[in-house]
């Protein structure tokens, strides 16, 4: 099978920069029923049943600004019980993005000195700004990547401990059972 470098993203909702207006332009990511099996796989989740992103994309010249929120309703696994249990998400995003041929030359220009005003001006953000490639911005695998990093990468079920005596009426602290993990009791 021919594979290309970049595996396709389950869910892509491409936006021309051109279409994006300078006073804002809204725009809602929704993955369907047939894409969540592929994001849950992709994610190393038991389950996801809603995905949502709701954006907001101001543009400035060939910059986009991007403000939202994605909201999410999926199941992980408990890493203690391994039981599947439900989370829900709502996080908020706030992105820049400039043409990666920008970035790109900013990044030359990082190699010599008199280039630091310059430099200072695009990153003053905490990040470098994600690359617009040929004029497009996939919305889909931002709102992707922006909810891989808002899972949590050891899920516990509400109420989960270490303990393995399930009758256990859970006085102890979780700190407590670690304690006692640690010490091999």
């Amino acid at each position: 099978m021919a594979h290309d470098h970049q595996p396709a993203s389950p869910l892509k909702h491409p936006v021309r920069v051109e279409s994006i207006r300078p006073r804002g332009t809204e725009v809602v990511v929704r993955a369907e029923a047939g894409q969540l099996p592929g994001i849950a796989t992709m994610l190393g989740l038991v389950s996801i049943e809603a995905l949502e992103g709701r954006y907001t994309l101001t543009r400035n010249g060939d910059r986009v600004k991007l403000d939202g929120r994605i909201a999410a309703r999926l199941h992980q696994a408990c890493i203690v019980t391994l039981d599947p249990f439900p989370v829900q998400l709502d996080v908020p995003v706030q992105l820049d993005f400039a043409p990666e041929e920008d970035i790109a030359a900013f990044a030359r220009r990082n190699d010599r000195d008199d280039a630091e005003i310059d430099i200072e001006v695009l990153l003053n953000e905490q990040d470098p700004p994600e690359p617009i490639i040929d004029g497009i911005i996939d919305l889909g695998g931002i709102t992707l990547e922006f909810l891989a990093l808002a899972l949590d990468p050891y899920p516990r079920k509400p109420g989960a401990s270490f303990e393995s005596s399930a009758g256990d009426s859970g006085t102890e602290s979780p700190f407590a059972a670690l304690a006692k993990l640690k010490r091999g009791d």
